[in-house]
């Protein structure tokens, strides 16, 4: 349900979403990312269907009696690919903190989705 959130911050608030990013790098003393324009916009047409995709994996993932493998797998997979586009981007972008504070909330999504998928190894479902 959280990732369904994000995709509908994604697409109503962006703007929204890049100021209050934006002003915790003022306070933090780090570079802040430019705002949305026109052009930028596309890649709103990419990121809510990602947090889409995100909230359908971890919908399918717990239906059922038992844990299906599979959308889990591909969340990580997701979140690991975000998280560590985010810190290229922060790298090499000039140390924007909306950058690194995606590296390290899908990062963290990462490691604590693992740490349950390997605590419940034996519950899950794999496919044939």
């Amino acid at each position: 349900m959280i990732f369904l959130l994000g995709a509908v911050d994604f697409f109503v608030f962006p703007y929204l979403t890049v100021r209050i990013l934006n002003s915790t790098a003022r306070s933090l003393g780090m570079h802040e990312v430019t705002a949305l324009n026109g052009g930028q916009d596309f890649w709103l047409a990419l990121a809510v269907p990602y947090m889409i995709l995100v909230a359908a994996f971890s919908w399918i993932a717990q239906r059922g009696t038992r844990i299906q493998a599979q959308p889990v797998q591909l969340l990580m997979l997701a979140k690991a690919s975000s998280s560590l586009t985010s810190l290229a981007l922060f790298l090499l972008g000039g140390f924007a903190y909306p950058f690194l504070a995606n590296f390290v909330v899908d990062g963290a999504i990462v490691l604590i989705t693992y740490w349950f998928y390997r605590g419940a190894r034996s519950e899950l479902v794999f496919p044939q």
